[in-house]
């Protein structure tokens, strides 16, 4: 499993905040933003809940079983903010047909681009305030744990380990790691927003 582009864009993102203070992660831009500190929680959380999917995946296809996991919003409510929580149930059904058709390019265009505001799924709210020294301990230790998983699989067949969500379509491993890598380069574009931000604190 080649994860030379999760690497890159982890990098890249600890390069962003490398001389950031507490004060500046914790600055929220505006009422209902997250600050880059919570942006950065966020992707520790988001990568801990695929790796913990993708392992299951794992474990299903060394037993022998079907590796194949579906996720409904019940489980992982992410969602476009226009539409209310209480409405998922009734679009699960239509929405898993969709995304039958739907061209993975177009899908990996809205995870990268966001073109319209989007609510994160519970499992992935950040905590507020946590200290500089911990978000980057732990976004390396999240890639380091990543890279782990597979070391210890080298030999099975990731293509073939199928994960579905009614937003997200059916995706294989390598389309879930390729997604994790757009959703991480659409928070530091978000990021590079608020660093040249006129009321942005000072250094």
């Amino acid at each position: 499993m080649n994860l030379d582009e999760l690497r890159a864009v982890r990098a890249r993102t600890l390069a962003m905040i490398q001389g950031l203070s507490q004060e500046q992660l914790d600055y929220v831009p505006e009422l209902g933003a997250w600050s880059i500190g919570e942006m950065l929680d966020h992707l520790i959380l988001s990568e801990q809940f695929l790796r913990g999917e993708i392992a299951i995946l794992i474990d299903q296809a060394k037993a022998g079983q079907t590796p194949y996991l579906y996720r409904s919003f019940a489980e992982f409510n992410a969602r476009p903010a226009f539409i209310p929580e209480c409405a998922l149930s009734w679009l699960e059904a239509p929405l898993n047909v969709f995304n039958m058709f739907m061209p993975a390019s177009m899908r990996e265009y809205i995870v990268r681009n966001v073109p319209i505001r989007a609510l994160a799924p519970d499992v992935t709210l950040p905590r507020r305030g946590k200290a500089k020294a911990a978000l980057g301990t732990e976004l390396w230790a999240m890639l380091h744990a990543t890279e782990a998983l597979f070391v210890a699989n080298p030999s099975l067949d990731y293509d073939n380990m199928r994960h579905q969500h009614p937003l997200f379509g059916i995706q294989t491993v390598p389309q879930l790691l390729r997604t994790l890598w757009l959703h991480e380069q659409a928070h530091q574009d978000q990021i590079a927003r608020i660093l040249v931000s006129p009321q942005f604190p000072k250094g």
